[in-house]
């Protein structure tokens, strides 16, 4: 972390006086990978202090990495730059990068480690050697951390399901209590005051459990809505496993998610696919920065009606 050679870019916040470097929050950098190797994007902006807001590398991140990479090696014979996240590139950026790839220093290596390849300008992409990382199996994780942490198969089960592949999601599920599955838990209890009828007898209760739950998920940073739709797009496709693929396939159940099994005929095909659009719809607005709790307000009365469709 501390090699003279070795330089990083990653995505982080706007200065007040003067736009940010990677260089700026350095400590903070190999403080948070030292303690979490497996941190992931919102871990990372939990631990510069904020959660809410967005990260980005500016044309100001560009400079400074041609600035860097233009000095002779001081220990070893090559230059490493390492960018994680490589899509949260502004364009200007982006652009600058590019020039140093069409040229690269002598004896200088960049390994670009991104999640979304295809948010990045496609002459960067030209320029680089594709490596695919698979996701983790859900045994491989379920072993792994069944060997680090103290839980049992059946819980290791659980918690690898919920973690889609990543090892890191599946630490934090781990070290956490029954309680603490944060996003399993607001999935369940939105599913629940969406599908109830608001207008019928019971429909004021059920407005006042909705506004709590809107009120607590705005407060809890775009990262975590954006993590939150992302899981209840997964459990869509789950329903459709369930109802129409081989079971083996399906990796949510009762274990997983209480009462899953029984959740299921209320995603159907009649409904599935509007449920993905208004779901993803959703991430994108809060990407855009919109009003979180409008937007949640909105994207539960529309659900409110997606779910109540009755099956073909």
């Amino acid at each position: 972390m501390t090699h003279p050679d070795l330089h990083y870019a990653y995505p982080v916040f706007s200065g007040k006086s003067k736009p940010s470097k990677s260089t700026d929050f350095l400590t903070q950098w190999r403080e948070a990978v030292l303690t979490n190797p497996y941190l992931d994007v919102n871990q990372w902006y939990e631990a510069l202090g904020s959660d809410s807001k967005q990260g980005f590398m500016s044309v100001e991140e560009s400079s400074d990495i041609q600035r860097k990479l233009s000095l002779k090696p001081y220990e070893a014979d090559y230059k490493i730059l390492i960018v994680w996240l490589p899509e949260k590139m502004r364009v200007d950026a982006s652009n600058k990068l590019l020039k140093i790839l069409e040229e690269p220093p002598e004896k200088t290596l960049f390994i670009l480690v991104s999640e979304h390849r295809e948010q990045l300008l496609s002459t960067i992409l030209s320029r680089t050697q594709l490596i695919k990382i698979p996701l983790l199996t859900v045994s491989e994780i379920a072993e792994g951390i069944m060997s680090k942490m103290r839980v049992d198969a059946v819980q290791a089960r659980r918690i690898a399901n919920l973690a889609d592949g990543r090892y890191n999601v599946a630490l934090t599920l781990a070290g956490s209590s029954e309680n603490d599955f944060r996003v399993e838990n607001d999935f369940i209890m939105w599913m629940r005051l969406c599908y109830n009828p608001f207008h019928e007898k019971g429909g004021k209760h059920a407005w006042h459990e909705l506004n709590n739950w809107i009120e607590n998920i705005a407060k809890a940073g775009r990262e975590y809505q954006k993590t939150f739709l992302g899981f209840c797009l997964e459990a869509g496709r789950e329903c459709m496993l369930v109802n129409h693929a081989d079971r083996s396939m399906v990796r949510f159940d009762d274990e997983v998610i209480p009462n899953f099994s029984k959740f299921t005929r209320f995603i159907h095909e009649g409904n599935i696919a509007e449920i993905a659009k208004l779901l993803n719809r959703a991430h994108y607005a809060v990407e855009r920065n919109a009003n979180a709790k409008i937007l949640f307000l909105d994207l539960s009365f529309k659900m409110n009606q997606l779910l109540n469709i009755a099956k073909p």
